[in-house]
């Protein structure tokens, strides 16, 4: 965190440096469509520092959320491994770690996502008994998939962790388009500022 606070202070530094205190509207658009703030600040524009702070706030969100979905997604597989009993030599995919929270267990009973693809398949072919065995064998979990969930309770205290983390997602992809607003909207309001200061100057001049 320190790190890169320091880093976007440095960045803030060089940007008000006059290295690039050449006004031509094109290149101000290109610092700040690069860096938000970058034009601006190189112009001793204040606007700089509201497209800067913007972009550290948005970076550091983004950087807490992607911290938090690894998080939830470590204690929602060590919590069904706990009380699901799920196999720890298995890979766990996106699918199956779906149905873990959408069924009690992957067996016939009832609730069981087992038992929900043999009813599929009686639905979905009901006079052809070969077709049936032939979709429940190619779609349910073998035994070394088995899991059981304690009680519904288990099952929905997982169901929330996995609800989390896909609202951290969608916390993600809003910042990811916030970051990209920050540019475009820092890069047109440079080349609007530089176009303006360069109309002073020659105003000034004429006068």
């Amino acid at each position: 965190m320190k790190k890169t606070i320091t880093f976007f202070v440095l960045i803030i530094l060089f940007m008000q440096s006059n290295i690039f205190a050449e006004l031509n509207p094109r290149t101000q658009a290109f610092k700040s469509a690069l860096i938000p703030g970058w034009g601006e600040l190189s112009m001793n524009q204040k606007t700089g520092y509201f497209f800067v702070g913007t972009e550290l706030f948005l970076w550091l969100a983004g950087f807490y959320f992607d911290q938090e979905i690894d998080l939830k997604d470590k204690a929602s597989k060590n919590y069904a491994y706990k009380y699901a009993h799920i196999n720890t030599d298995i890979k766990l995919t996106e699918e199956y770690l779906y149905h873990l929270k959408k069924y009690i267990s992957s067996g016939y009973e009832t609730g069981g996502y087992n038992a929900k693809i043999v009813e599929q398949a009686m639905a979905m072919f009901p006079d052809d008994p070969a077709a049936q065995t032939s979709f429940i064998e190619a779609n349910i979990y073998t035994d070394e998939y088995f899991w059981q969930w304690d009680n519904y309770d288990r099952k929905y205290d997982y169901a929330i962790m996995r609800k989390r983390m896909n609202q951290y997602e969608g916390y993600i992809k809003g910042i990811t388009c916030g970051i990209i607003a920050n540019h475009l909207f820092s890069a047109i309001n440079s080349m609007l500022t530089a176009n303006k200061i360069n109309k002073v100057k020659f105003s000034m001049e004429f006068d």
